[in-house]
Order: C-alpha cells, then structure tokens, then sequence
C-alpha cells in the first residue's frame, strides 16, 4: 500500500496485490491476488479486483471488475448476499449494472437515466451514482 491511500473498512487484500499512491477504497473491498491499482483509482463499497487485474480507471460500489485492463464484468451478487443485501437492492444493482455497462449509453446518459428511473429512496442507486459523478479517471 502506497503513500497517501485511504482504505475503508473490512478490506480483503490477497498477497502480492499493490495499490499505488493516493487509492481510495470504499468499504468492505475485496483486492485479488496479484491485483495492481494505479495512483489515483478508487474502489466503491462492496466492489470486487479480480487476481492479476491492472486497475487503471475506478471501479464503482457493488461491481467486480477483472483483466488487464480492468473491465467491469457483472455486479458483485455473492458479496452482497454475503454482507445481507435484500434480494430487492441486489436486484437495484443489477438494473445499475446493466444501465452502465450493457445498454450501450456514455457515463453521462447512464447517469441521467439513472437519476430519472431511481427507486425511490434506493441507496444502492443513489450510492452508484454519487461516486460515478465524482470520477475523475473515468470508469472501468
């Protein structure tokens, strides 16, 4: 872990992982083996690094993202189901998921769109969209 990281809480970090100066990991993290981050990344709550992946971009809260570069793959259904999420907010963060990632919108229309279907009162939704709109690197 390098100079002027800031780790949440709960992180799961396997050997051999490197996270470069000034990373920023949500809570509950979890970091596969060989897993490097560049300087400047950020992790959301609950999100997931798959072992040997080459983080360049943020990868946002309840996602797992894998390779080289890192891509966003799916949403992180195990982790929540492990850390108690309702089938409800589980069901919120694949409909995010697939807004982002599968229907073929920039990060700005995502957004928009997001921000107008939101369930009310979601916090999965409403934690995804807050960390997308302070992304500096972009998204993976």
């Amino acid at each position: 872990i390098a100079h002027e990281c800031i780790i949440g809480d709960h992180l799961v970090m396997s050997s051999h992982a490197a996270l470069g100066g000034h990373v920023e990991l949500g809570n509950h993290v979890n970091i596969g083996w060989g897993a490097g981050l560049h300087q400047f990344c950020r992790v959301g709550d609950y999100a997931m690094v798959g072992a040997a992946s080459k983080v360049v971009q943020d990868v946002p809260p309840y996602m797992i993202a894998d390779g080289s570069p890192a891509m966003v793959r799916t949403t992180n259904k195990v982790g929540l189901e492990r850390n108690g999420f309702s089938a409800d907010e589980i069901n919120t963060a694949r409909r995010v998921f697939k807004m982002f990632y599968k229907e073929g919108l920039n990060r700005r229309q995502a957004a928009e769109k997001l921000s107008a279907e939101m369930p009310q009162g979601s916090a999965i939704a409403t934690t995804f969209l807050r960390f997308v709109e302070a992304s500096e690197r972009g998204l993976s």
